[in-house]
């Protein structure tokens, strides 16, 4: 089971975009994909126009949760939006709090990947997030904003690894929101490319307005625009995940 944290510490890059259709790409795969909403905004229940009854806070302090079947070979567990506030100030009173995810899908079977949408901060949740995956996507925003957030999301990995000695690799860096027309999109690609090299993802998530539209329609963009630039290059990205070679980098 290959688990990985979708995370950036700045908003508006991409992320539960990204988290969403990588995840219904691998479903396409034939691949059984579990996707955790770990973001107080609920975006992801809002999109899939499906809430549980038992949400990621029952999962966190009392092992039990709804995982909701959206699709076919694609399951979902719900953040349940605010009640995360009130369960991260209690799970910053137990023991190992940061671990909890960790411990409470230490049994979990049945899925070939789970994917978690992180909060776009450095909350007690996104700790669990990170604690608990293998690997790391960040999206960035071809914006010199987005090279900040990347800095900082690379740091609070660096730091998490460091403090509760954790191994969790950066899978890819995932340019985002790239527009041919503007000088600033090849500038920032060719940046973090120079200094991060291979650890950028070779796929590039053009700006498509189908990828705004489609949430609006409870869609992923292989439903809603399936022969988009959108849909190309999330094809595209679930290949390259899909074929990154896990078992020679110890993936399994």
């Amino acid at each position: 089971m290959r688990k990985i944290a979708v995370v950036t510490s700045k908003g508006g890059t991409g992320k539960t975009t990204t988290a969403i259709n990588l995840s219904y790409g691998l479903a396409m795969f034939g691949q059984r994909v579990l996707l955790i909403d770990c973001d107080p905004q609920r975006n992801l229940a809002t999109i899939f126009d499906t809430y549980g009854s038992q949400t990621l806070p029952d999962l966190l302090l009392r092992g039990k949760v709804d995982i909701l079947q959206v699709r076919k070979n694609l399951f979902f567990i719900d953040s349940g939006g605010r009640r995360l506030a009130e369960t991260e100030a209690l799970l910053a009173q137990r023991k190992e709090g940061e671990l909890r995810l960790r411990q409470v899908l230490s049994t979990l079977k049945g899925s070939d990947w789970v994917i978690c949408d992180c909060p776009p901060s450095t909350s007690l949740i996104s700790i669990n997030a990170l604690t608990y995956a293998d690997y790391a996507i960040i999206p960035v925003s071809m914006d010199f904003l987005g090279m900040v957030g990347l800095k900082k999301t690379i740091e609070t990995v660096e730091e998490v690894n460091e403090r509760l000695s954790h191994q969790l690799r950066i899978l890819g860096i995932l340019a985002t929101f790239f527009d041919s027309r503007t000088k600033v999109s090849y500038e920032v690609l060719q940046t973090i490319r120079r200094h991060f090299k291979k650890k950028v993802f070779n796929t590039v998530i053009r700006s498509n307005t189908s990828l705004k539209e489609a949430p609006g329609f409870h869609k992923v963009i292989f439903e809603y625009a399936p022969y988009s630039y959108g849909s190309q290059d999330y094809y595209l990205l679930t290949e390259e995940v899909f074929n990154y070679g896990w078992e020679e980098k110890g993936g399994d």
